[in-house]
């Protein structure tokens, strides 16, 4: 009757301890994203595509996707820089 008794006391704990470790433990990894490169978009493009990913800049203007803010940049003469992704 001891080792029964001993293994529902196992069980009850490792049920009041698993909540404490299961929403950190499954939740997604954040995404790591670096600075968006302008290079790419260098080249003087008729358009930009309308894909939505956007991009805060230390002016405090949300742009639309990387094409946008690498277009409002070097039209600006580089007079800003990226600050994160997401609104202002």
């Amino acid at each position: 009757m001891s080792l029964f008794s001993s293994w529902i006391k196992a069980i009850f704990i490792i049920a009041l301890a698993f909540p404490l470790y299961s929403e950190t433990t499954f939740a997604p990894m954040p995404e790591a994203r670096s600075t968006p490169q302008c290079r790419p978009y260098s080249d003087e493009q008729d358009y930009c595509t309308r894909e939505s990913d956007l991009i805060c800049a230390n002016n405090g203007k949300t742009y639309g996707n990387i094409c946008t803010f690498c277009r409002e940049k070097k039209k600006n003469g580089d007079k800003f820089d990226f600050a994160h992704f997401g609104y202002c």
